[in-house]
């Protein structure tokens, strides 16, 4: 089958003082721990908030640093990653617009426990760990759904630690595929397009087996005609066929 080739990942550069009041009312309002705040009160909720900018591969933060702070993805992808006893790189997650990262400043961890890193130009919204405690205070409807997303990221921890133990690389690959593909994909014609600057190396560390694992499988999906793939993206052609493999 004859590969289509598309064009590169489109210009995620940040013009300075993108977000703006009006944006980050609009970014928070649409991030499920504050969707059902009326427009006064996100006003105050988005005052407590700072924006910031890094530029691709720049650390937001590093793991072991003092948890001081939370962040919203305003623009942008960013990589959650630690490092390993060899000092490998073990990708944790990739996050992109209205996701929040950081929340060990307000679950009573005193340091990061991972790092995260700009994989594009980023621009965060970020608060303190101290003035979040206080919107939690004042908005016991934005404590109930921190709860709630803390108990879904156990729940995902549980299942990676049985996917690591009971499941086939090939299952843990197309699975992973289509996490990403929910998190950072865009609908195209002829699929769902992940464009995203992830390495076969970041792939492997996600899915907790070799780069040549990857490769090999990778290249098999794309025999089958399940994925299309190139340079800093990834095409998923039959969804419906890497559900089957991930066992979803």
């Amino acid at each position: 089958m004859s590969r289509k080739r598309r064009t590169p990942l489109r210009d995620e550069s940040l013009s300075e003082g993108y977000c703006t009041a009006h944006v980050r009312q609009k970014l928070l309002g649409d991030a499920e721990f504050f969707a059902d705040l009326s427009a006064d009160d996100l006003d105050r909720v988005s005052a407590r908030f700072r924006e910031r900018n890094y530029p691709a591969g720049a650390a937001i933060f590093n793991e072991g640093a003092p948890a001081t702070s939370l962040f919203f993805v305003a623009h942008g992808k960013v990589k959650l990653l630690r490092h390993g006893t060899e000092g490998n790189e073990v990708v944790l997650d990739m996050l992109t617009t209205g996701m929040l990262f950081g929340g060990a400043a307000v679950v009573g961890r005193r340091r990061y426990l991972e790092s995260a890193i700009a994989q594009t130009p980023c621009c965060t919204l970020t608060i303190s760990g101290e003035d979040f405690d206080a919107l939690l205070e004042e908005y016991p409807s934005i404590a109930l759904k921190v709860l709630h997303s803390l108990a879904d990221k156990l729940d995902e921890a549980r299942e990676t630690i049985r996917q690591l133990a009971l499941v086939p690389s090939e299952s843990r690959i197309a699975l992973t595929l289509l996490r990403l593909a929910e998190r950072v994909g865009e609908p195209a014609a002829d699929g769902i397009l992940i464009q995203a600057p992830l390495s076969q190396q970041d792939l492997a560390a996600m899915v907790g087996t070799t780069q040549e694992t990857v490769s090999r499988t990778m290249a098999g999906f794309r025999r089958r005609g399940l994925i299309d793939s190139g340079r800093q993206w990834v095409l998923i052609r039959d969804k419906p066929a890497l559900q089957t493999i991930a066992g979803t």
